[in-house]
């Protein structure tokens, strides 16, 4: 006699969609506001990109630094907004919080975002940097 066990099985949705995509549809978003006349420009951060030896120790000698955040938006009057983005299950790095810390202590405006999906982190820089301008 053979018997079977019927296991069911727990369906679980993962958000697979990688960090850098957020960043794109964010610096996207940021360049049409610009282009549509308000006043700031931003830039974007690839800290985290895989690099080899050579171009880490080139990347770190040259001044790229742990921790920064990955969006910067420079506004009228010397004003700095950075903006650390963050997929559903990500969190910030030792390097990250202690970064943002030391920013923070200096007076600048660092803030931590997490959506579920890069038009949602669009919609939610969008308002906050209208709400900075």
């Amino acid at each position: 006699m053979i018997r079977f066990t019927l296991r069911i099985m727990e369906t679980r949705i993962v958000n697979t969609i990688p960090e850098w995509r957020y960043q794109a549809a964010v610096i996207a978003r940021l360049h049409e506001m610009e282009d549509r006349g308000l006043p700031f420009t931003c830039a974007g951060d690839m800290n985290r990109a895989k690099r080899g030896r050579r171009e880490r120790m080139e990347a770190k000698v040259t001044g790229m630094t742990a921790g920064e955040a990955d969006v910067r938006v420079y506004m009228f009057g010397g004003r700095l907004l950075s903006i650390e983005l963050k997929t559903p299950t990500g969190s910030r790095s030792k390097a990250q919080k202690d970064r943002h810390k030391k920013l923070i202590a200096l007076g600048f405006t660092i803030v931590t975002l997490k959506a579920d999906t890069p038009e949602e982190m669009a919609d939610m820089v969008e308002q906050i940097v209208r709400e900075h301008l």
